[in-house]
């Protein structure tokens, strides 16, 4: 390997690297706006760091002041739920023995042949059982056994009207938890408006502001130097151009690698400077290109498909300029092929036939390749 071929290959490693690292803080930052774009469509991909980090810091202030009615908000709501389950045990039990009562005290009517009205059996409060139950223990000539069930029932209803006592008085304490917890959860809403409002200034869809700060903080914090996140606030058509340039170049150095190591003529300096800056603009010519032909199927076809620079998949984009510029002076031609084409059917018979003339006196038969050099490499090496 001689000395010159050895600083070629250097003139390549660095170039590479070079690209690469661009294009890799140039494609993080697109692939951020676009995320952000399909997350939230009204930002167009587009946020303030700076704004976003004043607004978390503000909002993580009002969190703050209102730790204390959201736990009190919390705590409330667990004492109703305790609440709320002792009541509905209580009146389970309460019921059963209503029940258990009620049948007893039929029982013992049925046998004393004591007939009662229909407005007191149906009164199955402790204070009506309890004037049912007087009633048998004042009835003269009740059986030992039926006197000995009588005083049961007596204890029993006692117990009765303790826990209906004890159940108004659980209603009372839920009544009073419940005004509590309006007056917190009042303040509590408050606070949320205010939070609200503040992540609206940056993500209009103020319900994805937790994912778009996650997003922008993991890009921030991976971010050499912060330039991706720098990069990320640019407008996105300006990182697609970038994006399609670097890409191209990258493609052009996936041309001249393998042309470095095994093509039996050496690549020159000349031929990578050239071949860079020719991939880049290919890439550029083709995204362009590929953009128009999209817009126009789009107003032939009457429907109008989302062309803005923040709807392109930026991995769409890299496989654009990659091909291109690989791909370079088969793109350019193709081009050239297809401009020389719209133009000759423009210009109709004549223009054709001169069009022929000029290029049989030119002298371009065998002379040199088609196409204006595109597809000369000796030209560059």
């Amino acid at each position: 390997m001689t000395l010159y071929k050895f600083g070629v290959g250097v003139v390549l490693a660095v170039a590479m690297t070079g690209v690469l690292t661009m294009s890799a803080l140039v494609f993080s930052s697109r692939d951020f706006q676009f995320g952000v774009a399909q997350i939230s469509p009204s930002t167009n991909g587009l946020i303030s760091f700076a704004q976003l980090e004043e607004v978390d810091r503000q909002v993580r202030e009002i969190e703050a002041d209102s730790a204390g009615p959201r736990g009190e908000q919390l705590q409330i709501e667990q004492q109703i739920a305790t609440l709320d389950a002792e009541t509905q045990s209580a009146e389970a039990n309460a019921n059963d023995a209503r029940a258990a009562m009620v049948g007893a005290i039929a029982d013992i009517e049925t046998r004393a042949n004591v007939e009662t009205a229909e407005s007191a059996a149906a009164d199955l409060s402790a204070q009506g059982l309890a004037q049912r139950i007087n009633t048998l223990a004042a009835r003269p000539g009740l059986p030992p056994a039926d006197q000995q069930g009588v005083a049961q029932l007596q204890a029993q209803v006692q117990q009765l009207a303790a826990q209906e006592e004890n159940l108004d008085d659980r209603g009372a304490e839920r009544a009073a938890l419940v005004a509590r917890q309006r007056l917190v959860a009042g303040q509590v809403a408050e606070a949320n408006r205010r939070v609200f409002a503040l992540q609206q200034t940056v993500v209009p869809d103020y319900e994805h502001f937790t994912r778009v700060r996650g997003e922008a903080h993991a890009l921030a914090a991976m971010s050499p130097l912060g330039i991706s996140a720098f990069l990320a606030q640019g407008h996105p058509a300006l990182l697609s151009t970038v994006l399609v340039l670097l890409m191209g170049a990258l493609g052009s150095l996936l041309y001249l690698f393998p042309a470095y190591l095994n093509r039996p003529q050496p690549v020159t300096m000349a031929e990578i400077v050239v071949r860079l800056i020719f991939g880049m603009c290919a890439a550029l010519a083709f995204y362009v290109l590929a953009n128009a032909a999209i817009a126009g199927f789009s107003i032939a076809s009457s429907v109008q498909q989302a062309t803005t620079s923040s709807a392109l998949n930026p991995f769409t984009v890299s496989l654009v300029g990659i091909v291109a510029g690989v791909l370079s002076e088969d793109i350019a031609k193709w081009i050239q092929d297809r401009g020389r084409g719209i133009f000759t059917q423009g210009g109709g018979p004549a223009a054709g036939a001169a069009g022929a003339s000029a290029a049989a006196s030119s002298g371009t038969g065998d002379d040199g390749p088609p196409g204006g050099g595109l597809v000369n490499n000796q030209a560059i090496s």
